[in-house]
């Protein structure tokens, strides 16, 4: 029994309130408050950005549904992670971690350097300071880098010391988020800003028909819905029954869908949508936050104020919530001697995986260095890698539906359903690789993507000398606990082990 004691644990402490929050706030990040105007541009117009956000947020519903089984079968650090080993072995599960691991990274920095861009409209001229260097045609300011550092290391300091804590602070921020997203909408209807004229063209702009304008915006699903999934990366700190993660799961995602829309709506209907990009202030020059404008032409400085705090928490939540998830995949990749020992330490006291959330801070903390340009090429990426994570928790859970499947599991989902989900991952990581899709990556990022994917085969090839050595009882356990799915057992057939379902925890293991 010495070798299955070194499994280590992270502490429950988080509630089904805290969880929720981590994943509406992950879903809701910067880009819901900044990005508006460009997404309908993207979209060649306002109906099939809509089509897009519901049609997407729909499909991660169905992805959901595999994602809420799987946690319910295996509430362990590392989610996507463990369900790939579980699903198709260590490999499967190293590709998938690594894929995931730079999206989960890139979009703390890039709600990092989303503060400047902020900052830039309601304090101009008092961060872009220090001017450094331009890369990628984007001027880096000390200032800017700065603002950015101090929270990076604020939500570090924050993670490094305690779960039950960051999530209740999850929990406030997202409300207030929600409740300065209705505020907005709310006035801007009352001051009788609101005309649908302005949302004409509804299609067709920059030369895009309305299903390739839906696709374009369809196929950003695993990024604006990202987030959802940090529901399995912290299910080893339940206080709660994992079974109940399907509704948070449904009702996150719905919420998230819910704002994106509205603050899409907001941004298109004060002034023709079309005119949006081309705003300028006092100076003449042009605005970089196309939705704090329009709330300032329908309410003024009180309509900035509260899209502000809007988008204020969308950036502490995300940042906050991936902060989380990153350090638990991490985590959970060094458990299973993917990643070097040091990371699978808990602090003593915190009882938080204080590496992995030291590392998470120290390479957050190096991007802004680089420019917000640079930063949002790796981001495109997060797209592929969470199509990656979606893809192989569902076939993950069709086959453990198919072989193992028990009629009273009352967590059961039909086949297919997590056959569904994984054709839905298929389809958009081929949208964003297949050159031509109308979402296909930026060259940049299909070069950073080429990049990344050829440091993880060498990287691969280097660890995996250590990893091969693990036995496969060793590594499940490792990676899985004492939880075990195992063919052919029944009630009443267990030979000494407590079953449910088909579910079965090796009680003689326990330290």
């Amino acid at each position: 029994m010495g070798e299955r004691n070194k499994r280590t644990k992270l502490k429950k402490s988080m509630g089904p309130g805290s969880i929720w929050a981590v994943a509406v706030g992950s879903i809701i990040g910067w880009g819901c408050f900044i990005q508006g105007g460009l997404w309908t541009e993207r979209a060649g117009g306002p109906l099939p950005l809509f089509l897009g956000f519901l049609a997407g947020g729909l499909l991660m519903i169905v992805v959901g549904y595999s994602y809420s089984y799987m946690i319910a079968k295996f509430p362990v650090a590392g989610g996507e992670f463990a369900y790939a080993y579980k699903g198709f072995g260590r490999t499967a599960s190293y590709i998938c971690g690594w894929m995931l691991s730079l999206g989960y990274l890139s979009i703390v920095a890039l709600n990092a350097t989303a503060l400047p861009v902020l900052a830039s409209y309601i304090f101009p001229g008092v961060f872009n300071r220090g001017y450094l260097y331009t890369i990628a045609g984007y001027d880096v300011y000390m200032g800017e880098v700065g603002l950015s550092l101090f929270f990076i290391i604020l939500f570090g300091i924050m993670n490094y010391k305690g779960a039950k804590s960051v999530g209740n602070l999850q929990l406030a921020m997202v409300l207030i988020m929600c409740a300065a997203v209705v505020v907005s909408v709310i006035g801007v209807i009352a001051t009788g800003h609101f005309d649908a004229s302005n949302l004409q063209p509804a299609y067709g702009a920059e030369g895009k028909s309305l299903g390739s304008g839906f696709v374009s915006i369809l196929a950003l699903a695993p990024f604006l819905y990202v987030g959802f999934d940090c529901i399995p990366q912290a299910a080893e700190e339940y206080d709660f029954p994992p079974q109940k993660c399907k509704m948070l799961i449904i009702s996150a995602l719905i919420v998230g869908a819910l704002i994106y829309g509205a603050m899409a709506l907001v941004t298109d209907c004060v002034v023709p949508w079309q005119q949006v990009l081309t705003m300028t202030d006092a100076n003449g020059t042009l605005v970089k936050w196309h939705t704090g404008a329009v709330l300032d032409l329908a309410m003024g400085k009180v309509g900035v104020c509260f899209v502000a705090l809007a988008v204020c928490m969308g950036i502490f939540t995300g940042m906050n919530g991936f902060f989380m998830t990153s350090s638990r995949l991490l985590f959970g990749m060094a458990r299973a001697k993917m990643l070097p020992s040091a990371f699978e330490k808990v602090h003593p006291e915190h009882k938080t995986p204080s590496i992995c959330v030291g590392f998470t801070m120290i390479i957050c903390c190096i991007c802004p260095f680089f420019g917000r340009e640079v930063i949002g090429w790796v981001v495109d990426m997060c797209s592929v890698g969470t199509a990656f994570g979606y893809f192989f928790t569902c076939a993950g859970a069709y086959i453990l539906l198919k072989k193992y499947g028990d009629d009273t599991d009352t967590n059961k989902i039909h086949p297919a359903v997590a056959m569904g989900g994984c054709v839905i991952s298929v389809v958009i990581l081929l949208l964003l690789i297949v050159p031509g899709s109308p979402a296909f990556m930026a060259p940049q990022s299909f070069a950073a993507l080429i990049v990344w994917v050829l440091m993880g085969v060498t990287f691969y090839f280097v660890s995996k000398k250590n990893f091969a050595k693990v036995t496969k009882r060793e590594m499940d356990y490792l990676i899985l606990g004492n939880v075990q799915v195992v063919r052919g057992l029944r009630k009443g057939k267990d030979q000494g082990r407590v079953v449910q379902g088909n579910i079965v925890a090796d009680q003689s293991n326990k330290s």
